[in-house]
């Protein structure tokens, strides 16, 4: 009976013995293994979160180096210097790739930068005996000082001294920035020396982006000159889908010239009151006349009072600029006097050639130096309805074709000037036509207006821009 009740029990308790070691042949985790999975739990986590840092960190760069880029305040040091601008976003024109400094393809290369300022290249600039044809450092910079305001380098106080001091405070990179921008400088040059403008205007585009024709700056300024699209527009800049005028050396210089030179008549030839009226606005500093009762015009005690700190730097950084190329000594610089480079030369395009690849092949010039010369062609394509001046270095081939585009010029001068006596008839009909580089303010003066008595005649508010072709009523 004993043996039978063991017999029993053991045949119930097999089955639970079988299901106890099946739970035993996954053991439960041992503490090591516990503080093992908690402290990968803790690495990922922590490997997030820098993640997150680096974006955060990545963003910061970004909007650190849009504000370096701020229209009419670039200034850069040795290690304060304006970053890389950043692509046009303008609804008409379409976007381009940021530059990547390490590698960027020839076919699609911008302009490249070199301690944030222009590089340009190596075959425009190259380092050769004296012997050979070209232009020197020296021959620009004896150009520039025949032409600066007198005395270049006037004792103003300590403001100016102090931009004098930013700007030569590293004078091996600043010898080597002037180095790099000696074509584009030289040509601007010309162009001023044409217009009848004094010298210090060719430090504005070293004050707004140290010459970078694909410059971009907080808020849409584009190109050398730093200006905005309805600015622009309004001085007849072509901006369209695969062009943007702002970015050409030779129609933004043009445009900036011509204005400058409207505002050069407007305030009787003085220098600094033209350039506050570029930085501020003419309404503005004509504004700022009106409440202080005079034109009287000095940076150094602020006036005419009521203008933005930056429109008097303005000022100060032209003339501390005109005064390190005039007595570079005194403030321990050395220019690059001795750099032989090939100018640059405005070539007009064949109505045949459709890019600017093709056109460095047949003017057997390198296709990424035409391309960075002249960023305002986007994609490289030559665009119908846009100017088709493209800026080149001018090789023997090259100046054949200058030749042939200075005697088209030549034709379109007569051709404005009939246009312009045509005007004159026009104007005595009442109506005027506007063409391209002309302003409200250029077109009142021909007729003897006030800027505001043609917006009333035309309808016009301040913000209207007005575009070629269109028919103006000149008689009150």
């Amino acid at each position: 009976m004993n043996k039978l009740l063991l017999a029993v029990l053991l045949a119930l308790c097999t089955p639970m013995a079988k299901a106890q070691s099946m739970t035993d042949a996954v053991p439960a985790p041992t503490a090591l293994q516990a503080t093992d999975q908690k402290a990968e739990q803790k690495t990922a986590e922590a490997e997030t979160a820098d993640t997150q840092a680096e974006t955060a960190d990545t963003q910061s760069e970004t909007a650190d180096t849009q504000l370096s880029t701020s229209n009419g305040n670039n200034f850069w040091n040795e290690d304060d210097a304006p970053g890389a601008a950043k692509p046009v976003t303008d609804a008409a024109t379409p976007a381009v790739p940021e530059l990547d400094l390490q590698a960027q393809s020839p076919e699609a290369e911008a302009l490249p930068i070199i301690d944030t300022a222009p590089a340009i290249p190596s075959e425009i600039t190259p380092a050769s005996p004296v012997s050979e044809p070209g232009l020197t450092g020296a021959d620009v910079f004896e150009r520039l000082r025949a032409r600066f305001s007198q005395p270049a380098c006037p004792d103003q106080g300590e403001t100016i001294q102090r931009w004098r001091k930013r700007y030569a405070g590293h004078p091996k990179v600043f010898a080597r920035h002037l180095a790099e921008i000696l074509p584009l400088l030289e040509f601007v040059t010309g162009e001023i020396e044409r217009s009848g403008l004094p010298a210090e205007f060719a430090f504005i585009p070293v004050v707004e982006s140290w010459y970078r024709p694909d410059a971009i700056g907080v808020g849409g300024p584009a190109g050398m000159w730093q200006m905005i699209a309805s600015t622009a527009r309004n001085h007849g800049i072509h901006i369209k889908p695969g062009y943007d005028g702002r970015l050409s050396p030779v129609e933004s210089t043009r445009a900036a010239l011509s204005y400058l030179k409207v505002l050069y008549g407007m305030f009787a030839g003085d220098w600094q009151a033209t350039v506050m009226a570029y930085n501020a606005g003419e309404y503005r500093l004509l504004k700022a006349f009106k409440v202080q009762g005079s034109r009287s015009v000095s940076a150094q005690q602020r006036k005419p009072h009521g203008l933005s700190a930056i429109t008097y730097d303005y000022v100060y950084k032209l003339q501390a600029l005109s005064c390190l190329i005039s007595e570079p000594e005194r403030y321990g610089l050395t220019l690059p006097v001795d750099l032989r480079f090939t100018p640059l030369v405005p070539i007009l395009v064949a109505a045949d050639t459709s890019s600017l690849d093709q056109l460095a092949k047949d003017s057997q010039v390198s296709i990424a130096a035409l391309r960075q010369l002249n960023p305002g062609y986007r994609s490289g394509r030559i665009v119908g309805g846009v100017p088709r001046m493209v800026l080149m270095p001018g090789t023997p081939i090259v100046q054949d074709k200058a030749t042939a585009a200075a005697a088209v010029e030549t034709a379109a001068a007569e051709s404005t000037q009939a246009s312009e006596n045509a005007d004159e008839n026009a104007g005595n009909a009442g109506l005027h036509e506007v063409r391209n580089g002309e302003t409200l303010w250029s077109i009142a003066k021909r007729y003897g207006l006030s800027l505001d008595q043609l917006r009333k005649l035309n309808k016009l508010g301040h913000s209207t821009v007005i575009r070629a072709g269109r028919n103006l009523k000149v008689v009150p």
